[in-house]
């Protein structure tokens, strides 16, 4: 009977370690994975993520779900392949994309990003003015390498309907623009007003055409083979209590 009731006490210590929440040990770690991208992503590549909206709405999120974060900047390519192995669990910021669905599970959408079409305040041409993808077929259109900028833009990118150049990071495409190596560039809203925040003397420069390319809707993706895939629901209840107590439009507006 002693014998019994040991492995009964077992069985049950085993049942409920088999089914605890991923944020149930003595030191539980929500780690995050993403790319240099400022506003969203400061700090070194290949070391620790230091500030940004990716931090601070991560860091919150860990929080509320009683874990600890552990951030860090890889290459963009690098985190996709983390997501896929497992070896972090989350990234974000990221736009939701059939092929990315074979791997991650993705959160609600934790906040919208206007994308424009942003050129020098000299331009004389047309393009300021642009209203279809075929009124951008003579100019050629600085584009980050690895971002999507959705639907009829992607498409028109993919099939070479409009003529792109690409770059490793949004900064190039300052400078490249200024340069007058391209006509203009897509790009958030958010990240133009962050390097505005850097290089003010540039707001003078750099304008956008009125016509809303897209909006980036951004969401927080989870490896399927972390445990927290399982948290999904939870970390969905987080994000739309963050939403109505006004801790992202609070975050969103803080100068990094």
């Amino acid at each position: 009977m002693f014998i019994f009731f040991c492995r009964l006490i077992i069985l049950f210590v085993g049942f409920i370690f088999f089914f605890a929440a991923p944020c149930a040990g003595n030191d539980p770690v929500l780690r995050l994975a993403t790319d240099s991208w400022p506003p969203y992503s400061l700090g070194q590549e290949g070391g620790a993520l230091e500030s940004g909206y990716a931090f601070d709405l991560c860091t919150e999120v860990s929080q509320r779900i009683h874990c600890k974060l552990k951030a860090d900047l890889l290459p963009w390519n690098r985190v996709l392949a983390c997501m896929k192995n497992g070896t972090y669990d989350i990234t974000f910021p990221i736009q939701r994309k059939p092929e990315r669905e074979a791997f991650m599970v993705f959160t609600n959408v934790v906040l919208e990003d206007r994308v424009f079409i942003w050129h020098l305040k000299t331009c004389k041409n047309s393009l300021p003015g642009w209203q279809t993808i075929n009124d951008l077929k003579p100019y050629t259109i600085g584009i980050v390498s690895g971002y999507t900028y959705r639907d009829k833009m992607d498409q028109a990118i993919e099939n070479d309907i409009i003529k792109t150049e690409k770059v490793n990071s949004a900064e190039s495409n300052f400078k490249k623009l200024l340069g007058k190596r391209f006509d203009a560039f897509l790009e958030s809203e958010s990240v133009v007003m962050s390097f505005f925040q850097k290089h003010p003397e540039y707001r003078n420069h750099i304008t956008h055409a009125p016509q809303i390319v897209s909006k980036d809707v951004f969401r927080i993706g989870i490896s399927k083979n972390s445990p927290f895939a399982e948290m999904l629901p939870e970390i969905n209840r987080v994000i739309q209590e963050m939403k109505e107590d006004g801790t992202i439009a609070r975050i969103m507006t803080m100068t990094k």
